[in-house]
């Protein structure tokens, strides 16, 4: 049976791009697909209209399609699950159920920031939905790991995630793979 790996991801940005290359170098060539679901939330200050709900919705495909782009660049199979609720934990839960279910070797990847000094507040602040989906999916029974995310320069809000090095876990330049279009099973 293929591994899937199943990752959270906030927006095509440091946390995403550490934690899915972290997958790589724990799991190696053993994870044939990946899926990368991000959740948007819908509350009363964010919500101002139908406009706005086609906005949120356009910026996490666009942000997801980046990295199944990506991931299919390297000859690997690759899905997006944007979300969108009132209920981020909620909404990921239910759908990770039904994935599960669809994928019984799936493992469900969140990344945590992790600072040199924590305090309650920043573990609070900035890893409570990693944690949250970790403890109902363990309830489930469906495996979920946390990857740490040391915070860097490279993670800093404006900061541009550098490729060139954690590409190379994946392929040299001179590779050229296909994707393949179903998941592999």
């Amino acid at each position: 049976m293929a591994r899937t790996a199943v990752i959270l991801v906030g927006g095509f940005n440091g946390m995403g791009l550490h934690t899915l290359f972290n997958v790589v170098r724990l799991f190696g060539k053993g994870v044939k697909n990946f899926f990368f679901i991000q959740a948007g939330i819908v509350d009363a200050e964010s919500f101002k209209g139908k406009d706005e709900l086609e906005r949120l919705e356009e910026y996490l495909k666009g942000s997801l399609e980046k990295y199944v782009s990506y991931v299919r660049s390297q000859g690997f199979y690759a899905r997006a699950y944007p979300l969108i609720g009132t209920d981020v934990v909620e909404s990921i839960c239910t759908l990770a159920d039904k994935v599960f279910a669809e994928f019984p070797g799936s493992i469900f990847f969140g990344g945590r920031i992790v600072f040199k000094e924590e305090t309650l507040l920043t573990r609070g602040l900035y890893n409570y939905v990693t944690f949250a989906v970790q403890r109902r999916l363990h309830q489930l029974e469906i495996p979920f790991v946390i990857v740490p995310v040391p915070v860097s320069a490279d993670l800093m809000p404006g900061a541009r995630p550098s490729l060139a090095r954690a590409e190379t876990t994946y392929r040299t330049s001179s590779d050229s793979r296909q994707a393949p279009s179903d998941p592999a099973r």
